[in-house]
């Protein structure tokens, strides 16, 4: 029995004859490198791929070889165009050769490759991101955030194993001043396919402690541009203008900037510039301590200076006010002094004058009355001494009576009788209302003084 049907080597000869009929030239194809392996002989193996631009899915996939002849000149001139290496993740515009073999199926040899698209192909990228955080007004809000003066504490979103983040730790830890700094990494891939994704959680986890920290710092080292170029990231660069505290970048730039570092509150060029820029606002910081004490304390000598000068002027003055008021004072007090003594030798003459006529006139009323008051001494000297006489008698009468009387109520007697004699604090108690409860008291016998504490008083009813 016979069959119709070709060979499968025939089916690929015509394939080929119709691929080559139908691609007998060269075209120029935009694709995304994929990945990008080279073989010991040189020849480059590329796959190229296709995404959805809204949905970011593969939508299309192909083998290219570059061989190593073409790879060297293509490569080379790449480079040299846009400053940096062929890679993976990348944009391009090859020239290719639409090539089938009956072996090894289809394939694309590239030929060519065009830098300046990649080139417009980022820097259209680029500026696509910048404009949506523009027009979002998120671009300019984590510059417009306060650092604090000394930045202490700092979460550092870096690899652990990436070279910039331990230049980075022993530039800050081993700094000239000995300041201590604290730091937390919150590790995170800083190159690959993961660097979005993996940068955006690391700053999540950060935001979720946000009063721990002073600033955040995105570090990694020197790179390849396309490596670098993961910072071109909208929801990197979305995430730090959102940020509630400061974000300082040291991405690893020479000469270019991205997209994080103009979102961010300042970028340097590298890990060790962040390190020292935190270590100069602790410099700067202490600087600014030491030259307040200075200039305070060269207020205080110059308040200290004019406080001396204006009390040395004041003590001159009130010396001055004193002496005037002291000759003032000395002049007032003479002149009194003489008003005063020539008032009073006035004022003595005067009653000299008095004196004199009073004496003669005291002496003639006195010899006249003399002998009227001579007789009425003698009658009253005699009634002085009936009268004293009589008193004397009644007083000493008095004076017997009150004698006996205080010897019958003389203490010692009183307390030989069996009586006491009670005081409180010095003073004597006559009565029981005189006592509350708890009082000490001192009762007086002929013998001795005893001390009491009232317990209760009892009033008589």
């Amino acid at each position: 029995m016979e069959y119709n049907g070709i060979t499968l080597s025939q089916l690929n000869l015509q394939i080929r004859e119709t691929i080559e009929e139908r691609f007998d030239e060269e075209l120029w194809v935009i694709a995304e490198v994929s990945e990008l392996n080279l073989n010991s002989k040189g020849h480059c193996y590329v796959d190229f791929i296709e995404r959805d631009e809204l949905t970011k899915k593969i939508v299309a996939r192909q083998r290219a070889t570059i061989w190593a002849f073409q790879y060297r000149l293509i490569s080379g001139y790449f480079e040299t165009t846009t400053g940096q290496e062929l890679e993976a993740g990348m944009k391009v515009l090859v020239k290719v050769r639409v090539n089938y073999h009956v072996l090894y199926g289809f394939s694309l040899n590239v030929v060519d490759i065009d830098p300046t698209y990649t080139l417009g192909e980022q820097a259209r990228h680029r500026e696509e991101i910048i404009r949506r955080l523009e027009e979002e007004g998120v671009f300019d809000m984590n510059r417009e955030l306060v650092l604090v003066h000394v930045p202490q504490r700092l979460a550092i979103i870096s690899s652990e194993t990436a070279a910039g983040f331990g230049d980075f730790v022993n530039h800050l830890e081993l700094n000239e001043f000995g300041y201590h700094i604290h730091w937390e990494l919150f590790a995170a891939s800083m190159q690959g396919d993961q660097t979005s994704v993996s940068v955006v959680e690391a700053l999540t986890r950060v935001f979720e402690r946000e009063e721990d920290f002073d600033a955040i710092l995105i570090i990694r080292g020197g790179g390849a541009k396309a490596e670098l170029a993961a910072f071109d990231d909208y929801d990197i660069a979305f995430m730090v203008t959102q940020s509630p505290i400061p974000v300082l970048t040291g991405i690893g730039h020479e000469r270019d900037e991205s997209v994080t570092d103009m979102v961010a509150w300042r970028a340097f060029k590298t890990p060790t510039a962040v390190a020292n820029f935190v270590i100069d606002q602790f410099a700067e910081f202490e600087t600014n301590i030491d030259e307040l004490g200075r200039s305070l304390e060269r207020r205080v000598l110059h308040l200290l200076d004019n406080q001396k000068a204006k009390l040395s002027e004041l003590n001159l003055s009130v010396q001055s006010a004193s002496q005037l008021l002291l000759k003032e004072a000395r002049y007032s007090l003479q002149h009194y002094a003489g008003k005063l003594q020539y008032g009073a030798v006035g004022y003595i003459n005067q009653l000299q004058e008095m004196l004199t006529d009073l004496n003669r006139k005291s002496r003639y009323v006195l010899s006249h009355q003399f002998v009227e008051k001579g007789m009425e001494l003698n009658k009253l000297e005699s009634k002085i001494a009936f009268g004293v006489k009589r008193v004397y008698t009644e007083k000493y009468h008095q004076l017997a009576i009150l004698s006996e009387k205080a010897l019958q109520n003389d203490p010692k007697k009183l307390l030989q009788s069996g009586y006491g004699y009670v005081t409180k604090e010095g003073k004597r108690i006559t009565a029981i209302n005189e006592l509350q409860k708890d009082d000490a008291i001192k009762i007086a016998f002929t013998d001795g003084i005893a001390n009491a504490i009232i317990k209760n008083t009892k009033k008589r009813i």
